[in-house]
């Protein structure tokens, strides 16, 4: 996989490629040519993409011509209209792969020569396995650094129970830190006693054994990963990786913001009750809180080359006898109290680091909401946008 952002990379990206002779491998793939219509040329190119779903993501570059493995030449492919073109790839897997891949993206580079380098980056799907169906073709693929091969019966047994693996690890991930926090036993810092909002996103990388490269200043990786809320904050290095932090007078921290180093984040805050005693979880507060920590946190990873997809999701922790707030300034609040002490709503998955956000997080503050009685979030429209501007 070219180690870039998808979306900045550029031809002096593709030029790097081969003057350090990078080889195709398990996450790369050299075409000369785009795939023309027709059944004979669909089939191969649905079975790269889907072997790459189903393996460990990669990108397929189109327009360099390869011998032995290496780029022999960089000519890129003369279209006319190259999104068009990116249109017609694009449909084609989306009718031609099922389950629909969650994550693929197509981007025209373009060359001083006119034509185009076509680069399409497949993310390893949370969805796997997938295979071609393309009229009476249908088969599953893997991928090796030899190249894609049709799976086996003992391999798709294997990549079956793989998809079921990854959602029971994740559980038991969030689990596992939850009841920390509600025991408080977590090492992570010294928190204070009270309610807890608990943000945890989560790489699907994480979980499947690929290292990530969180090598940093200190100072940048506070900037980049502050803990949820306003006010200042200080850093340190631990064993987990690394964590930024904000203590009350009695130095009991109130919030954190956990990068470990696999790039999964933990963010916690601490509720404060009211000036009468009343616990209550304002609405339109948390829910900006969670969208502006969110939206800082994927700008955040996407600089280490953390890759799509990652499931958040959102813990309710020791908030037992909680009610839910309404209001801008004046929050009211009147309906049921939370009923049990922890609350591990389920994860929504992010494909892209340039989803809308909102609309992502929709589902999981509905469902916030439902915990305390109430039908649905108030603070999106008709129209399903939110209200506010995180």
């Amino acid at each position: 996989m070219i180690p870039k952002t998808f979306h900045e990379i550029t031809a002096a990206d593709i030029l790097s490629l081969f003057e350090n002779r990078v080889a195709e491998g398990r996450t790369l793939e050299y075409k000369k040519e785009l795939p023309h219509e027709g059944e004979s040329k669909k089939i191969p190119f649905l079975a790269e993409v889907s072997a790459f779903a189903n393996t460990s993501g990669g990108d397929l570059v189109f327009g360099v011509s390869e011998e032995n493995g290496f780029i022999r030449s960089i000519d890129g492919v003369k279209v006319e209209n190259p999104d068009k073109e990116i249109l017609r790839l694009d449909n084609a897997i989306r009718n031609g792969i099922d389950p629909r891949l969650p994550s693929v993206h197509i981007r025209a580079v373009p060359l001083n020569s006119g034509a185009f380098i076509f680069v399409v980056r497949v993310s390893r799907s949370w969805n796997a396995p997938h295979r071609v169906v393309f009229n009476d073709h249908s088969k599953f693929y893997g991928r090796s650094s030899a190249g894609k091969y049709p799976l086996d019966v003992t391999e798709l047994r294997s990549a079956f129970l793989l998809s079921e693996r990854l959602s029971e690890k994740i559980r038991a991930f969030r689990n596992e830190r939850a009841i920390s926090l509600l025991t408080e036993t977590t090492q992570t810092v010294n928190l204070k006693k009270g309610g807890k909002l608990l943000l945890h996103l989560l790489p699907l990388s994480a979980f499947t054994g690929t290292s990530a490269n969180l090598i940093a200043p200190r100072t940048e990786l506070s900037g980049l990963f502050p803990p949820l809320g306003e006010g200042g904050w200080s850093h340190k290095l631990n064993i987990d990786g690394f964590v930024t932090y904000s203590e009350d007078q009695e130095r009991n921290s109130v919030r954190y913001c956990q990068l470990f180093r696999s790039g999964i984040i933990e963010a916690v805050i601490v509720l404060t009750p009211w000036d009468k005693g009343e616990l209550v979880l304002a609405s339109p507060w948390y829910e900006q809180e969670i969208l502006k920590a969110t939206k800082r946190y994927l700008a955040g990873l996407s600089k280490f080359s953390i890759e799509a997809p990652l499931y958040l999701a959102l813990s309710l922790v020791d908030m037992k006898g909680y009610r839910l707030g309404f209001g801008q300034v004046f929050f009211r609040s009147d309906g049921d109290t939370l009923d049990r002490e922890l609350v591990l709503l389920p994860e929504v998955v992010i494909d892209d680091f340039r989803a809308d956000i909102p609309e992502a997080l929709h589902p999981i503050f509905d469902m916030v909401s439902n915990a305390f009685g109430y039908e649905q979030s108030y603070n999106y429209d008709q129209n399903g946008k939110w209200r506010g501007t995180p």
